[in-house]
């Protein structure tokens, strides 16, 4: 299984756990009265400060103590501090550590080690204090080796309201960034402002609707730092130049970074950041870079300029990085500059040395406008723009081109959400993530093999295949049959077995096997001396004889009634020639009886009655002899008396 050495170091990075709680719903009323100011320790719960032995902080009270100091311009420049637990900041208002653009402007010049911990329920009201909004204020250096940032954090729950009629100077801008509203290192000493591993939720609110905002999920506005495996869910509202991320960024690294969440506000907004620029404003030397990042945030804008990722971008390089989140503008009046990746990129107008690069950067956002010449599936509008292996997704976007304009010049593939999917995959997390279960591609048939792979749980792409044998043949118990045979079919593939031809020994027009009704004979015509093709018919039998039955006697044998055919020699029981019997069948014994005298058997035997007249003599001879005696006996006795 191919992963990410990259960008999963985002969702493993130690600590990297979001507590996702409900969000604090804010108010113009409700929030908190007193301030965590109040409620500071007097000592931390340990440590001397250094980089082996940092300050240690356990409570709400001793973070308290740390902005306290950096208010009274204790800037624990070069010092080092330990979250040791958690902290949670709900029973007060947050006074952020230093401040970047309000009354004081105070810096944080040191070290926070979050030591995998959270921090919870922060609010910071910027109407109350009049402060930029964040966890920092402000965080930046002024001496070469003096390293400054935040590690291993999380900031969960926090709630941010800012409000730009509060600020001071004419411009009334505002800063803010769940972590840091702004974070600034001083020229030439770039990579010393380092944050890493940060994770942050929550809601930031704001009113304005002058000046210039820098606005962002982590950091409000940031330069010449560093930002390694960061991750963001954040809701802002209400604001320009916000980005999910970072609301403006100039000569900053941003790698294996990931934004989620919801924006909208004006002008200038980005799914990962809203205004990429420079640090020194004309200088594409000094530009940001973004790699292996990704914004799934969708953005609303009221204004011109709004991208997936990049609302506005001056100045930067963009390499193997993503968005997926929607994008919406409001605008109608005037060019929209919308774009899945970016909304504009350069602007001659203003700045003539403006370059702004995307390497292998992808879009699967879905762009909804209506001034279409400036909105694309890609990019709204490249003025000052290259790009090289980028692509978007036409599924979703099938009326806009990549770039709303130019699109003869800039080249951006058009593809198919899969296609577009796999290409983030290969691109921005450094290949696919094959599921461990296996995917079945084609089911086995009783005459196919089938096959399954393992499938990528981002894009749908597949590995190596594997191959399911074909499956064993499920035949019907039910016999098929034609006019001819008769098989068992396969209920799958239909293949089959024991095909035989019908067979009919019984003579019963149907097959002995699957009892199919038989259409005719095939053996012709049948007769009595040809029984093995067809049943016998006693119409076929051209000499039927009927033998009436005789009484047998003690002296012969009888018979009982039977039909013989002298054609072809048989006997039968019945008229119709349906039940044959043998010759000793017909022939019934003689009655029992004495010894024959002789000369019996010249008397008249049953069933003869040639002699029937002598027969009536003798009966009457007899008939008078014994009268004759009878009468005679009487006399004597008479004659004696």
């Amino acid at each position: 299984m191919k992963k990410s050495g990259k960008f999963l170091g985002v969702l493993l990075a130690v600590c990297m756990v979001i507590t996702m709680n409900a969000v604090r719903a804010y108010a113009d009323s409700g929030v908190q009265d007193t301030k965590w100011d109040d409620y500071a320790a007097t000592e931390f719960a340990g440590g001397t400060g250094t980089k082996d032995d940092p300050y240690r902080i356990e409570n709400g009270e001793q973070l308290a103590k740390l902005a306290k100091d950096v208010s009274a311009r204790n800037t624990h420049k070069g010092e080092y501090f330990r979250l040791e637990k958690d902290v949670d900041l709900s029973a007060h208002r947050w006074i952020p550590i230093g401040d970047y653009g309000g009354i004081s402007y105070t810096s944080f010049e040191g070290f926070l080690d979050g030591n995998c911990k959270t921090i919870s329920g922060m609010v910071v009201d910027q109407r109350k204090d009049k402060q930029s909004a964040g966890l920092f204020g402000h965080i930046s250096n002024a001496t070469a080796g003096n390293e400054v940032g935040v590690k291993d954090l999380t900031i969960a729950n926090a709630a941010l309201y800012v409000d730009e009629s509060i600020m001071v100077g004419p411009a009334q801008d505002v800063s803010a960034g769940i972590l840091v509203a702004g974070a600034m290192v001083n020229s030439g000493y770039k990579g010393t402002g380092v944050f890493e591993n940060i994770s942050v939720s929550g809601t930031i609110t704001v009113k304005a609707t002058n000046g210039y905002n820098k606005i962002g999920g982590l950091i409000g506005e940031d330069s010449r730092c560093i930002v390694r495996n960061c991750a963001t869910d954040v809701t802002i509202t209400g604001a320009s130049n916000t980005g999910g991320m970072t609301g403006v960024s100039g000569d900053t690294t941003f790698e294996n970074c990931t934004a989620k969440g919801r924006i909208s506000g004006s002008w200038g907004l980005g799914g990962f950041v809203g205004y990429a620029s420079s640090s020194t404003w004309d200088d594409k030397t000094t530009e940001s870079t973004f790699t292996n990042c990704i914004a799934d945030v969708a953005v609303e804008a009221s204004n011109w300029n709004v991208g997936g990722f990049v609302g506005l971008a001056e100045f930067g390089t963009f390499k193997n990085s993503a968005s997926f989140g929607a994008v919406t503008s409001t605008v109608t009046e005037w060019e929209s500059r919308a774009g899945g990746f970016i909304g504009c990129a350069g602007n001659t107008e203003a700045y003539v040395n403006s370059n702004v690069t995307f390497v292998n950067c992808h879009s699967a956002s879905l762009v909804t406008c209506d001034e279409k010449p400036t909105c694309g599936g890609f990019a709204g509008k490249l003025v000052a723009g290259t790009t090289d292996g980028c692509s978007f997704d036409n599924q979703k976007n099938t009326n806009l081109n990549g770039i709303g304009t130019n699109e003869t010049e800039q080249q951006v593939e058009a593809c198919i959400m899969q296609k577009n999917l796999s290409n983030i995959c290969e691109d921005v997390y450094g290949g696919h993530y094959y599921a461990e279960e296996l995917t079945v591609d084609q089911e086995a048939t009783c005459s196919e093999e089938g096959s399954k792979s393992h499938h990528c749980i981002r894009c749908d792409a597949k590995g190596a295949s594997v191959v399911i044998p074909k499956k064993e043949h499920s035949y019907s118990i039910e016999w098929s049959t034609d006019e001819a045979s008769h098989w068992h079919e396969c209920t799958e593939c239909g293949a089959k077995t024991d095909e035989a031809e019908h067979t009919d020994t019984n003579k019963d027009h149907k097959c002995d096997l699957c009892g199919k009704a038989l259409s005719g004979h095939s053996g012709g015509k049948a007769t009595c001396k040809d029984k093995a093709k067809c049943e016998l018919d006693a119409n076929s039998h051209t000499d039927l004889r009927h033998i009436d039955a005789v009484a047998a006697t003690k002296a012969a044998e009888g018979n009982i009634e039977y039909w013989y055919c002298a054609d072809c020699g048989k006997y039968y029981k019945d008229a119709k020639a349906t039940q044959e019997i043998t010759k000793e069948q017909t022939v019934t014994a003689k009655l029992p009886g004495g010894t024959v005298k002789p000369g019996a058997e010249k008397s008249p035997q049953t069933g003869d009655n040639s002699n029937l007249l002598l027969w009536i003599a003798l009966l009457f001879v007899s008939g008078g002899a014994v009268t004759v005696t009878t009468v005679c006996g009487r006399k004597k006795k008479r004659s004696v008396k």
